[in-house]
């Protein structure tokens, strides 16, 4: 996997597709707009971004409830 490759904003990654596909490296640069466009469509319909990604956010605490602004969370790490 290549730099290039995870700089990518993909959903999936260009040589899984490209297997998955049977699709060579000469199809690279349409094989990229592709992913792109359909990862940056599915995120606008679904109104939300869907890649991984840490974010750093002070919440207050309302007794059994942590309201936060980013959602799935995998994981909450918490300093004080």
């Amino acid at each position: 996997m290549s730099i290039e490759e995870k700089s990518l904003y993909t959903l999936i990654f260009l040589e899984e597709i490209k297997s998955l596909l049977g699709i060579d490296d000469r199809e690279d640069r349409l094989v990229k707009f592709c992913l792109i466009t359909s990862t940056m469509t599915i995120e606008q319909h679904c109104k939300r971004k869907l890649l991984k990604k840490q974010f750093f956010e002070v919440v207050k605490f309302f007794e059994d409830f942590l309201p936060l602004r980013e959602y799935p969370v995998r994981k909450i790490s918490a300093t004080f």
